[in-house]
């Protein structure tokens, strides 16, 4: 913006209406190129969203499918005692390890530690430990062949919900795309004060920042919601999603405490 600025300020002290301005405002130039980079923009700024509501749309679905798989392990099971403490902790550390996998960060101090002390994919380990306690209970008939079939639809929609996370994170939007848009817009705000000033004068400059101002807001916005697993303003609000999904599977194994996931003596 300041760089707009103040260019727009020296076209509009240097201009001596040289510049053939009016041939070009007659043409409709200025015209025809705002209208070419608002559909690209446009194109730019849904394909950035749809990648953050697909995003959102997943984890909403984790969120479904962690409680499913909560109630129906803690009905058709019954675990009890220090196992049913032990399976929450284990479903409640899931979401985080997602969350920290996606961010390529370990916490320390996440619930999933307890279960895995390293690892490349933490997420995977968690599921596989989850698979390996449904499949423990299925071996104690305390998991029937109709009841595991019913629990695994929602404890396969984990690995889901890991591909297709990672689908977005390791799919950027093509960088040759994003040189292009930025390459028209540097040429369209090059060339614009000299169309306004020989029409509008020194309202020119406020025109060139009011248009600068929410085309490269638009073009930034894009550039933040099309990684929406980061710590940004408008990225998913991660941390949240697994402190509900924590507190969903606590109030499920009933006289857990959500804060631990313990059971209460």
């Amino acid at each position: 913006m300041v760089v707009i600025l103040s260019y727009s300020l020296l076209v509009q002290y240097t201009d001596d209406h040289g510049f053939p301005a009016r041939k070009l405002l007659d043409a409709d130039a200025a015209l025809m190129t705002s209208v070419v980079m608002g559909v690209l923009l446009v194109f730019r700024t849904n394909s950035a969203y749809d990648r953050w509501w697909e995003a959102r749309k997943i984890w909403g679905q984790l969120v479904n499918d962690m409680r499913n798989l909560a109630i129906k392990s803690h009905e058709y099971a019954c675990p009890t005692g220090e196992e049913a403490a032990r399976f929450a902790r284990l479903i409640a550390s899931f979401p985080y390890a997602l969350k920290d996998h996606l961010r390529s960060q370990l916490n320390d101090q996440a619930p999933y530690r307890e279960f895995v002390a390293s690892g490349n994919n933490v997420p995977i380990e968690i599921s596989r430990l989850i698979y390996s306690q449904l499949h423990a209970w299925h071996k104690q008939d305390l998991l029937p062949g109709l009841e595991m079939l019913q629990i695994d639809r929602h404890a396969r929609s984990l690995m889901d919900a890991l591909g297709a996370s990672e689908r977005i994170l390791k799919s950027p939007i093509s960088g040759s795309y994003k040189f292009l848009i930025w390459t028209g817009l540097s040429s369209y705000f090059l060339f614009l004060p000299w169309l306004l000033v020989p029409t509008l004068d020194n309202w020119s400059v406020f025109a060139v920042m009011t248009s600068a101002y929410f085309v490269l807001a638009l073009e930034l916005l894009a550039e933040e919601v099309e990684r929406p697993f980061g710590f940004d303003a408008n990225d998913l609000p991660l941390d949240a999603i697994c402190k509900t999904i924590e507190q969903s599977v606590a109030e499920i194994f009933q006289g857990i405490q959500s804060s631990e996931l313990v059971r209460r003596s």
